[in-house]
């Protein structure tokens, strides 16, 4: 059944150059709309455990997806991770609670299983290849022209997103992906919102540089 329900067209899109073209950066403190949500609790209340798995895939299963891809960094490991992710949504909605919207409640899994296959795929390595450490740099507000650089040039961003430590691009993806308050991201993380505004703050810079040596960022 969830193989069924996960190759729907529109189950997810995945552009080739790594990012999904529909993709944009909107201010993450606007919060969505209750409706769409409220057609899955609906369903919910119904006990239509299918009909809420299949509403759920409807609004997250493409930024679920392209947020596992940039995780892992590996189509095939995304695709296993997006479907193992709405497996547990599926058995997991009746224990639903309500104490964080449906979409970060759906991140949330998303996030743990992307975490337990970095470490799996650790293990397995037999060493792994240290990175040089990045330059430390001063705090700076998000800026427009750097907002413009996470929308676009979806190849080159893929590649520099892939070169951030784990815990930065899990957090810019979080911020401009996942659309997500830094209080949000707090409950997610289960760190606080400070930290996490500091370490997407810091880590924007190390990601323009990165564009700017491929070629498409000035």
């Amino acid at each position: 059944m969830f193989q069924e329900l996960l190759d729907r067209p529109g189950a997810h899109s995945y552009g080739g150059n790594g990012i999904s073209p529909s993709t944009t950066v909107q201010d993450p403190e606007e919060e969505e709309g209750a409706g769409p949500e409220a057609e899955v609790l609906q369903a919910l209340s119904r006990g239509d455990r299918k009909q809420a798995l299949k509403l759920l895939m409807g609004l997250y299963g493409t930024a679920i997806y392209n947020y596992c891809r940039h995780m892992l960094g590996d189509a095939a490991l995304a695709d296993d991770v997006h479907q193992t992710t709405f497996e547990q949504v599926f058995f997991d909605l009746p224990r639903y609670r309500g104490q964080s919207s449906l979409r970060i409640w759906v991140y949330s899994i998303a996030r743990h299983r992307c975490m337990d296959m970095l470490k799996m795929n650790r293990r397995r390595e037999q060493h792994i290849e240290t990175r040089e450490a990045l330059p430390e740099v001063v705090s700076e507000e998000l800026t427009a022209e750097e907002r413009a650089v996470i929308a676009s040039h979806g190849k080159h961003l893929a590649r520099c997103l892939e070169l951030l430590p784990e815990k930065a691009r899990d957090a810019i993806l979080q911020r401009f992906m996942g659309q997500m308050s830094y209080e949000e991201m707090a409950k997610l993380s289960g760190e606080r919102a400070a930290t996490l505004q500091m370490r997407v703050t810091r880590a924007l810079p190390d990601l323009r540089r990165c564009l700017e040596q491929a070629g498409v960022a000035r």
